[in-house]
């Protein structure tokens, strides 16, 4: 069995990774809204799908983020998948902004 993580164990977070969790601290974004939005964010015009949805993977498999169901997540395309940070994602998000 897999025991959890402390947030301290996942610090430093990739520059990516920390402005998905930031971003994903205000609302629920489905893939292209969450590129669209960390583009803004970053400044990274030319930041790709790939890259994004492999960093989604990585944190989605440290429990940072998950996907997100219910009413926050209806939208009138039923293929679109959207995220939310988890709690342990907040956590480490914390910790990686006092750590900078």
């Amino acid at each position: 069995m897999e025991r959890s993580k402390e947030p301290s164990e996942l610090v430093p977070l990739t520059d990516l990774a920390f402005n998905i969790l930031l971003t994903l601290k205000d609302a629920e974004l489905h893939g292209y809204g969450l590129l669209k939005q960390l583009r803004e964010r970053t400044g990274r015009a030319k930041l790709r799908t790939g890259t994004v949805y492999a960093a989604l993977a990585r944190l989605q498999d440290e429990k940072l983020v998950e996907e997100a169901t219910g009413a926050g997540a209806s939208d009138e395309d039923e293929r679109r998948r959207y995220y939310r940070v988890t709690t342990l994602g907040l956590a480490v998000a914390r910790l990686e902004a006092q750590r900078l």
